[in-house]
């Protein structure tokens, strides 16, 4: 097999059920090629970098919460990168859980450090006493969850079934028609010295 006729490889922030695989499964392509999942950010771009993958996508800001500090910092060092594209995928949050679990059974909530203020008002008013914990992604915690180690996650309401969980809650987040704002990237045909 030729180099230019091998399935093309996107390195995503996973595991599999974030809103970065949502933005990626909207891309032209995308659904023929291989898509790999990393824990972190610097994992996904480390990974472009040294050629596990020829594409990545990567969170930049969110029109609620700003920029992605940990995205920010790693476009800013390593081998330059080459934005390609862009993604504005609308994102919901949803509250899940185990079947059977109720609202006065949660004791913790876990997410992404991006998504837990967009849902805080809501959290407040509904799980008062619960203790936030942090995941590298809101998938990760969906799994945390599904795993017996937390009691609810903040995730799309996707992760759901990729995760055997139940929705006890949809559109949870506190500013309606927030969105994300995903880069497509390549390596950087141009050195900056």
């Amino acid at each position: 097999m030729t180099a230019d006729s091998r399935t093309a490889r996107y390195a995503y922030l996973g595991p599999q059920g974030t809103f970065t695989e949502a933005a990626l499964l909207t891309l032209p392509g995308a659904a023929g090629a291989e898509h790999i999942p990393y824990a972190t950010v610097p994992a996904v771009l480390e990974a472009l970098r040294n050629g596990e993958a020829d594409t990545a996508v990567v969170a930049l800001e969110n029109s609620v919460e700003g920029s992605v500090p940990t995205t920010l910092d790693e476009l800013a060092t390593g081998e330059p990168l080459q934005i390609v594209g862009e993604i504005h995928l609308p994102v919901s949050f949803a509250l899940l859980v185990r079947p059977g679990t109720s609202l006065d059974d949660i004791k913790t909530v876990a997410s992404h450090p991006i998504a837990q203020p967009q849902c805080r008002r809501w959290l407040l008013e509904n799980v008062p006493h619960a203790e936030w914990r942090a995941a590298t992604s809101n998938a990760e915690a969906a799994q945390h969850v599904a795993d017996g180690h937390y009691d609810a996650a903040l995730a799309g309401s996707f992760a759901a079934a990729r995760y055997g969980l139940s929705i006890l809650a949809e559109d949870i987040h506190d500013v309606a028609d927030a969105v994300t704002r995903f880069v497509v990237l390549h390596l950087s045909p141009i050195h900056i010295s």
